[in-house]
């Protein structure tokens, strides 16, 4: 039930307890997470070497596959660029792999250009797409600062927006400026996500009419599940799916109407927020905007194949 129902009397309900009932094959996949062979596999270094294409001029001297490895090595394990490099040249004397690495400059430049795979390629996709944003910090004076020394934040944030299914799975993901409202980047999430899908959920912050088009003409059959504001008021025809909304939230209330849709899938986007952040941290590491969206794709796809590896089952008790 969502927080502000519950505010003035929360005091009174105990706090719900959970229990995992995978443990063993969840502590499994927690240690497989530090495994190097997941992150720098032999597919990589057969691959290092882009393929010849006959055209003219000197040819790239790593393959895109090469640079990939590398970015997702520095997200995973919180390198910067030239500890990357050095890691990975650790990496290939101990596996006595007979590849070069790329330079910290090559990995930086390279990043600009690299192709965008499907994110959800991983695992099969669900039918619901589950859309929220966040923010990720730049640089500026942290929480320590501001209280010790009195100083002004100046803080600068990029914005991240992920689409989530019920699998816990990232469909799309896009990084943008902070005055990029929610449902501006709608589009873009939809245009990443290849799969069909039934359900469109999001928070009051995608309540409106060009969110509603975007995503019928992404799926004509989908389901439009976000609830409108208290102020709502019907549309001039009267028969869209916002409208069918109003009417069962002033016939039945919100929280019916919340049980209803299964509105509270609705924290499987919070849950995938808190696991990028709490994981790759709420913090960019590059400082120009196209090298940050490369890094958020690949902090993504990292999540997802961590997801891929075993999750946690949990239950109420």
């Amino acid at each position: 039930m969502p927080y502000k129902h519950n505010e003035n009397r929360r005091h009174k309900f105990a706090k719900p307890k959970y229990k995992v009932t995978n443990w063993p094959e969840y502590n499994d996949a927690l240690r497989q997470r530090g495994d190097i062979t997941i992150w720098f596999t032999e597919t990589a270094i057969t691959e290092w070497r882009p393929a010849k294409t006959g055209a003219r001029g000197r040819p790239q001297e790593y393959s895109d596959h090469a640079i990939e490895t590398a970015i997702l090595i520095r997200q995973v394990f919180h390198l910067a660029l030239r500890q990357t490099q050095g890691f990975m040249n650790s990496l290939t004397r101990l596996m006595n792999a007979a590849i070069c690495i790329p330079d910290f400059s090559s990995i930086s430049r390279r990043s600009i250009e690299l192709p965008r795979h499907v994110l959800s390629k991983a695992q099969e996709p669900g039918s619901l797409v589950i859309v929220d944003s966040t923010g990720l910090k730049v640089y500026g004076k942290d929480e320590w600062q501001q209280e010790k020394h009195g100083v002004p934040a100046r803080r600068t944030w990029r914005k991240l927006h992920l689409a989530v299914d019920e699998n816990h799975q990232i469909l799309a993901c896009e990084l943008t400026t902070p005055e990029v409202g929610d449902p501006t980047a709608v589009p873009d999430l939809l245009a990443q996500i290849e799969a069909p899908f039934e359900v469109f959920m999001g928070d009051g912050a995608f309540d409106g009419e060009t969110v509603s088009n975007a995503v019928l003409a992404k799926q004509p059959e989908a389901q439009v599940v976000v609830p409108p504001h208290k102020t709502a008021v019907y549309s001039q025809a009267g028969d869209t799916q916002r409208d069918e909304h109003i009417r069962a939230i002033a016939a039945h209330g919100r929280i019916a109407w919340q049980k209803q849709n299964d509105y509270g899938l609705r924290s499987r986007v919070e849950l995938a927020i808190q696991r990028y952040k709490r994981i790759l941290g709420n913090c960019m590491k590059a400082r120009a905007l196209p090298q940050q969206k490369t890094e958020a794709w690949f902090s993504a796809s990292a999540l997802n194949m961590m997801t891929n590896l075993g999750m946690p089952v949990s239950v109420k008790i």
